[in-house]
This record gives C-alpha cells, structure tokens and sequence, in this order.
C-alpha cells in the first residue's frame, strides 16, 4: 500500500463535531499552532523554592532606578512584593489598636484561644500581629502569642486562633493558661482578606453588572467578596488597589520590610480618592488615574467614600498625592455615560482604553485645561472581567460577553473555531476570573 501524506489543518475547531471536523484538530490539550502547526506549551518551571498564601490573581513587575527588579503579586489573603526568590508581605494594616484592648483565653487541653476585642472588625482568615503579650501561665507563652496568627473564627467583639510556636506547630493550653496576656497587648490587624470565588449579590457586581445604591453595604462589599488587586508603578514607588476598597502605596525607598500604606494618610496627600475600582499610571504624562473613585463632596473639601462606578479622577501631573483640582495644576476628573460601570482598563501607545460593561472609550492626554479627552469607541463591546483585556505588539485584544475582539484604531470581532464552545458553557456569574495574557516568546496574543 502506497504510503500518503496526511495533511491536518491547523488550529481548534469546536464549531461542529469531531466526525464533521476530518482532517482537523477538535480536542487538545496544552497546545498551541506556529506556522500551521501544533506545538506543545511545554510546560512550567518554578519560579522560586518559596511561596505564598492565598490565590494570586494579579503580576505586575518593574524595575527600580539602580536596577532592582521587583514582582508585585495580589492574592486573595496578602500582597507580596517579589525581590530575588524572596515574597515580602506588604499587605496595607487596616487597623492598630491600643494597648490592653486585646485579651486572651485559654482552655486547658485545647489549642484554641479566644481573643476578646471589641467591634474588631476582622472577617474569617484575616490576619492580626499581636506585641507585647505575657504568658497565660502556662504552654501559652509570650512567644506563642506574639507573632502572626490566622483568623479561624468571628463574632462581633471576639474571634478565635489556634495557638503555634515559632515553628508554625500546634500548642495546646494546660490548665496553668488562667491569664489573659496582660494590659499591653496591642493587635495589628491587616486589611481585610477576600475570596477566591464571586458571590452574586454581595458585592461591585450586581445584577447587571451592579444593580442597588452603588457603594451601599449591600452594593458594594469588598469583604466576602471575589479579591481582585490592580497595581501600576510611579516612578519607582508601587500604587495598589483592591477592588472597590482602598488604595496604597509601597514606598520602594523604604525597602521590603515595609508595608504599603493608605495614600490618603500619606504627608502630602491632597483629597486623594480613598476607595476605587482600577488604579493605572498614564506613562507620557505621568498622572495617577483612579478608575471608580469616590468623588468630591458638594463643598470640594473632602472625598465621600463611596465608589462612583463611571467617574475617572487623575491625580497632578508628576504628582500621584496631589488631586485637588486647582487652575495651577492638571488634576481633575470625568465621567463616563455609556454603561453602569467601569469594569477595567489597559494602556497602548497613545492612549488608555478603558471599558465599561457594555462600551469601549478611548482615554488622550491633550494638556490643560481638560488635561484628558475621552471618546467613545464603541458600544455593546464590554468587558467580561477587569482582567480579560490585554495590549500586545499589534494591537489590544479583549473578551466580551459573547465574543472576542481586537482593537487597532477601530474595533474588530475575532474569527473564533472555538466560539459555541467557549460562550455556550461558561459561567458568566465567575466572569472577574477571566485573565488574558500574553506569551512574549511565542507571538503576539
């Protein structure tokens, strides 16, 4: 029998079935196509022995003056700056309190100590640093209580932890454990954690994409809530935010054993938004945009707090802790029409597009006196999630809610083999989740 040359046309399509689709691939696994054909991924190689808590749902790395590459990562529990193969926590602290205010208890036989704080505000899993404690008598030493301790369980004045060692190893009381650490104790309590999956109806994604009183408890709720980070550098400094929540600022000049920083609290600071959906650095310019930021009150003398979903606020030119905005500066703010809310935003060479959940708007620095122009693209091509856009050499390339487009000046559907099959299975109630990315040594998307 004559042998004969078996020819397979490149790429994934799932638009019929594996019978309709001879002659071409219908179901792979880790595979991608260059040049017509099919090469594996390759797999992955760990990128550091150490690692860290939580889900890591956000990278951003950059370079410092003298050279220093950093790695910023967002989890679902901490921040962590990456330098080396070493992860710093910097996770912003919500709150200290004074000392005395935080009591111990103790049972004999158990691991379990009771903390006694009065309206804490802590939530499940939120990690609290204790100083100056004393022993409770017995195996609850001082160096058992002060250290760094997990949440396991809440109540309004009081939550609970398993008592460990230096070692991270389990320590049960005895029945010498009577004290309750002393009238110093303070507690150190880090931002609140999040979750690792979305849960509709408690949080920045109501109904539509957010339906009820925007920045209401229950319309907006960054506790309990899907934890999605955005962070860009200025200068050398990282700017980070959590999702509906605060926004901060590691110090490079500080190091890593320094944490990040409420920007509002920061000397210098001038009605700079407190809460805000998205943070992004305009790099021509050099102004800090907020995405979602609260707006000013009637007087123009302070923030309100709460998350206006279509308004941008720009910080002053070379000048990330100045938004006050004044006729010898170039900060300010605009809102969106189209849409209910800002969903993300991604910079290209002239501009930053930013997405609503139903249009596309084109962001141009054009100087003073409106220092941004905005235009709007297009409509009824939203974005999926905050992280479902990315820019690549040759043009920007993004996931709506029932296709996929690229953007080069004007807005183009995407040719898809695999489009029935991705939009006619997914759950759109997890949509934040969807990341896109690039791959720098393969091609462009």
């Amino acid at each position: 029998m004559t042998l004969q040359k078996a020819v397979f046309n490149p790429g994934i399509n799932r638009e019929g079935t594996d019978y309709s689709n001879e002659g071409g691939w219908f179901d792979v696994n880790l595979v991608r196509f260059r040049k017509g054909y099919p090469e594996k991924f390759g797999g992955w190689t760990k990128n550091t022995p150490n690692s860290f808590l939580g889900t890591c749902r956000a990278l951003h790395p950059w370079v410092a003056l003298e050279g220093t590459k950093y790695l910023g990562l967002g989890t679902t529990w901490k921040y962590y700056i990456e330098e080396g193969s070493n992860f710093n926590d910097v996770t912003p602290i919500r709150t200290t309190t004074a000392a005395g205010d935080v009591t111990f208890a103790a049972t004999d036989g158990s691991s379990t100590i009771t903390v006694s704080d009065t309206a804490h505000g802590a939530v499940k899993n939120d990690f609290v640093t204790f100083s100056d404690a004393v022993s409770l008598g017995g195996n609850i030493t001082a160096d058992v209580l002060n250290q760094e301790y997990q949440i396991v369980s809440v109540t309004t004045d009081t939550y609970t932890i398993t008592a460990k060692d230096t070692n991270g190893d389990t320590v049960t009381a005895n029945s010498s454990d009577t004290g309750n650490g002393g009238s110093s104790t303070v507690g150190t309590y880090q931002i609140n954690v999040g979750l690792d999956v979305y849960i509709p109806g408690t949080g920045w994604g109501l109904n539509g994409w957010g339906e009820g009183t925007f920045g209401s408890a229950t319309a907006l709720s960054v506790v309990n809530q899907l934890r999605l980070w955005t962070h860009d550098h200025f200068g050398e400094n990282l700017i980070m935010n959590v999702r509906g929540g605060g926004i901060y600022q590691w110090t490079e000049n500080n190091g890593t054993n320094t944490r990040a920083v409420d920007m509002s609290g920061i000397s210098g600071a001038n009605l700079v938004p407190t809460v805000g959906l998205q943070v992004i650095t305009s790099e021509k310019d050099r102004h800090l945009i907020v995405l979602g930021a609260d707006p000013l009150n009637d007087a123009g003398t302070a923030r309100t707090g709460t998350v206006d979903p279509m308004l941008i606020a720009f910080s002053d030119q070379e000048d990330n802790l100045q938004f006050e905005p004044l006729i010898t500066n170039t900060a300010g703010s605009l809102r969106l029409s189209s849409g209910s809310s800002i969903i993300g935003a991604v910079k290209s060479r002239q501009e930053i597009l930013v997405w609503t959940d139903t249009a596309l708007y084109s962001m141009q620095f054009v100087g003073p006196p409106f220092t941004f122009a905005v235009n709007l693209v297009n409509e009824g091509t939203g974005l999926v999630g905050p992280k479902a856009a990315v820019t690549a050499p040759s043009a920007i390339y993004w996931m709506g809610y029932n296709n996929f487009y690229s953007y080069n000046g004007s807005v183009q559907t995407l040719p898809c083999s695999v489009h029935n099959y991705v939009f006619g299975d997914i759950n759109l109630v997890q949509s934040f989740k969807v990341n896109a990315f690039t791959i720098a040594d393969k091609n462009d998307k």
